[in-house]
C-alpha cells in the first residue's frame, strides 16, 4: 500500500481500536510550491575536466506541505523525498555565500527555509583549515499541525558543498570500525541537535534531516545515532524522516532502518565504489533506486605492439597516435562491480588505502582544497599542463637525460637502454617488482626538478607556491609507489586475457569513461527523475485487529504498528494519528 499525498480531501472514518470508537476530522495543510537554488552541471566538451558547475543564482520549484509528515516516516513518499533533495540542494554553498560562522552564512538555504515557514535559525561550523574536522551545520524548526494535532518539526541540513579542508576527512577512513571521518562529522551533528533540543525543551516532536553526498554520509551516520537512542533523544521512530542522497557507505553495521531513505540513482557510479561492502561498508537505511543501472559504456585496453620496441616506440611518441582498442560494450554497473573485486583482491584493502594511499592523497588534497574555488582548477593544471606545468617539466628532462645520459650511440638504442622506459614497459606488461616501481618513482621525482625551474615556463612565477610545489613533488611519486601494483596486476591480468599485445584493461577503461561514470552523481541530475513520482494507494480498506497492532506495506518495506490510536482513511489518504512505536 502506499500513500497518497493529495490535497484537499476532508472525509474522516473512524475505527475502533482497544475497543474504542475514536472520531478523527483531517483538514489538509495547503501545498505551495517554493524555490530551491539551481546547480547545473555545464560540460565543456572539449575538456571534460574543465566542467564546472554553474547557474548558481538560478532556481527550480518544487512542492511542499506540512501534511507530508502526517504519515509515518517507514515507507516511500515521493513528494516528501521530492522536496528533502530540494532542502539538501540548498544546503550547498557557493563561492559568494562564503565560510563564515557569522549568522549569515548558507543565504540560500535560510532562503527555502524561510518559505516553509521554519525559524529559531542556528548555524554551527567550526572551521579548521589544519585537520579538516568541520561540518557545516543548520537547524530551525516550526510548528506544524497533522491529523488534528499540532507538533514542532524540526530540520537539520548540512553544508553539501564548498567543502575547503572540510572534504579532507571523506579520505580519512580509519583501520576500523565505522569510517572515522564522517563518524567525527556525525559526532557534531548529534551533540548539536541534543543541544538545540535541550534549549528548547522540546518533546512530542518530529525530527526531518537531509544530506547530499559526503553530506549524505555523514547525515546517514548520525541517523543511525538517533535511531540508537531515540529515548534520550525524547523520538519516536515513525516521528524520525531522515533523507539521504548519492550518500557513500559509511557504516561497519548492516542495520537497515526504515525511516532512513538511502535514495541513489542507479548510474551513480562514482561514490556506490568510494567506500565498498567488500570493505564491510554499508548505508544504514532502506535503498530506494529512483533510476536503473542502464548506463552503457565501453571498455577499452592498450595496444602494447608497438611499446613493446623502443623503435616502434618512438614512432607512436613523435606521432601522437592512439594506444587505445576498444573491447566491448557494457553495462557500466557490471563493469564497477568487477572493477572492484580485482582491486580488492589485487590488495586494495581499507588497511592498504588507510596506511599507504591515504597519507600521500590527503597531502594533495589538502593542498587543492584549501585554494578558493576559483583556483582549484589552477592546481590541478600545474599538474597536467604539458606545456607549462609538471607534464612538461617531466618530459623535458627525462628526454635530455635520455639524450645526454650515454644510454645509447643512437636514440633508438639509448631508449631501448633507458631506466624509466624499461621500468614502464614492465608495469605495461604485469611484469614490474616492487624495485622496478620504486626506481620509476625515484626518475620521477628527478624529473619534477626544482621550483624555480619552472619560471622559464611561465615568464613569472608558477600558479602554485613553493610549498604547494614541494607537496606535489613528493606526493605524486609516492603514489605511483603505493598504487603502482594495481597498474602492474592489471597489466598481467589483461594480457592473460585479451592476449600478449592487450594490456591495461581496467586503467583504460576507467579513464576513457571517467566522465559517464560521475553522470549519476551530479547534484542536479536527481531532480528531474525525483519531480517525475508521485505517491498513490490502493483503494483498499484497512482492519486495525484488536491486539492494537497492524502492519502496512509500503513498496515492500513491513512497518508494524503498535498502540494505534486512531486511524483515518480520507478519501484514499491513509492518516495516522499517533503512534507511540514502530519498527
Amino acid at each position: 500500500m502506499k500513500v497518497n499525498f493529495e490535497t484537499g480531501l476532508s472525509i474522516a472514518l473512524a475505527f475502533t481500536t482497544f475497543g474504542m470508537v475514536l472520531p478523527v476530522s483531517a483538514t489538509q495543510n495547503e501545498t505551495i510550491n517554493v524555490t530551491y537554488p539551481y546547480y547545473g552541471f555545464v560540460e565543456d566538451a572539449e575538456n571534460p575536466w574543465a566542467s564546472v558547475y554553474d547557474a548558481l543564482d538560478e532556481t527550480g520549484t518544487v512542492e511542499y506541505s506540512d501534511d507530508y509528515f502526517g504519515v509515518v516516516s517507514q515507507g516511500e513518499h515521493a513528494e516528501l523525498r521530492t522536496a528533502s533533495y530540494a532542502l539538501a540542494l540548498a544546503g550547498y554553498e557557493n563561492q559568494a555565500d562564503g565560510y563564515p560562522n557569522d549568522g549569515t552564512a548558507n543565504p540560500k538555504l535560510r532562503n527555502l527555509l524561510e518559505q516553509i515557514g521554519f525559524s529559531d535559525y542556528q548555524y554551527w561550523d567550526e572551521s579548521s583549515e589544519e585537520d579538516g574536522h568541520s561540518f557545516g551545520t543548520s537547524i530551525a524548526k516550526k510548528t506544524i499541525t497533522v491529523n488534528g494535532e499540532s507538533r514542532e518539526l524540526v530540520v537539520v541540513a548540512p553544508r553539501n558543498y564548498n567543502y575547503m579542508t572540510e572534504w579532507l576527512s571523506n579520505l580519512n577512513v580509519g583501520a576500523e570500525g565505522d569510517h572515522a571521518g564522517f563518524t567525527e562529522a556525525a559526532n557534531l551533528v548529534v551533540s548539536r541537535l541534543s543541544e538545540y533540543i535541550a534549549e528548547r525543551n522540546l518533546a512530542d516532536y518530529k525530527l526531518w534531516i537531509v544530506g547530499y553526498s559526503r553530506g549524505g554520509a555523514v547525515m546517514d551516520l548520525a541517523a543511525k545515532k538517533i535511531n540508537e537512542n531515540l529515548d534520550s533523544f525524547g523520538l519516536a521512530a515513525e516521528d524520525f524522516y531522515a533523507y539521504t542522497f548519492g550518500a557513500p557507505r559509511a557504516s561497519l553495521t548492516e542495520t537497515k532502518y526504515a525511516n532512513i531513505h538511502d535514495v541513489k540513482d542507479g548510474n551513480d557510479l562514482l561514490l556506490g565504489y568510494v567506500f565498498p561492502e567488500k570493505w564491510g561498508f554499508y548505508n544504514t537505511g532502506v535503498y530506494e533506486e529512483i533510476h536503473p543501472a542502464d548506463l552503457e559504456i565501453t571498455t577499452s585496453v592498450i595496444d602494447i605492439t608497438d611499446l613493446s620496441n623502443a623503435a616502434s616506440a618512438l614512432e607512436v611518441l613523435f606521432s601522437n597516435d592512439g594506444l587505445t582498442v576498444e573491447v566491448e560494450t557494457m553495462n557500466g554497473k557490471e563493469f564497477m562491480d568487477s572493477w572492484l573485486d580485482f582491486v580488492v583482491e589485487t590488495g586494495l584493502t581499507r588497511e592498504y588505502f588507510d596506511t599507504k594511499v591515504k597519507p600521500p592523497l590527503s597531502k594533495l588534497m589538502k593542498a587543492y582544497q584549501m585554494r578558493t574555488l576559483d583556483k582549484q582548477s589552477e592546481f590541478l593544471g600545474f599538474i597536467t599542463d604539458q606545456e607549462k606545468g609538471g607534464l612538461a617539466m617531466v618530459a623535458g628532462q627525462a628526454f635530455q637525460d635520455l639524450l645526454t645520459g650515454g644510454y645509447g650511440s643512437s636514440l633508438e638504442e639509448a631508449l631501448g637502454n633507458f631506466p624509466p622506459y624499461q621500468d614502464i614497459v614492465k608495469v605495461i606488461k604485469g611484469t614490474a617488482t616492487e624495485a622496478d616501481l620504486a626506481e620509476l618513482a625515484t626518475y620521477l621525482e628527478t624529473y619534477i626538478n626544482d621550483y624555480d625551474q619552472y619560471e622559464y615556463l611561465y615568464n613569472e612565477a608558477p600558479v602554485v607556491t613553493e610549498e604547494e610545489f614541494t607537496i606535489i613533488k613528493e606526493a605524486i611519486p609516492e603514489l605511483v609507489r603505493v598504487l603502482g601494483p594495481l597498474i602492474v596486476a592489471d597489466g598481467k591480468y589483461t594480457t592473460e586475457k585479451y592476449g600478449e599485445n592487450r594490456s591495461l584493461y581496467y586503467t583504460y577503461s576507467l579513464i576513457d569513461n571517467a566522465t559517464k561514470l560521475v553522470y549519476g552523481h551530479i547534484p542536479e541530475s536527481l531532480m528531474p527523475i525525483l519531480k517525475t513520482f508521485k505517491t498513490t494507494i490502493d483503494e483498499e480498506e484497512i482492519v486495525v485487529p484488536n491486539s492494537g497492532a497492524m502492519t502496512v506495506q509500503a513498496d515492500g518495506v513491513s512497518v508494524v504498528l503498535y498502540e494505534t490510536t486512531a486511524i483515518a482513511l480520507v478519501g484514499g489518504l491513509v492518516l495516522a494519528r499517533r503512534f507511540t512505536h514502530c519498527k
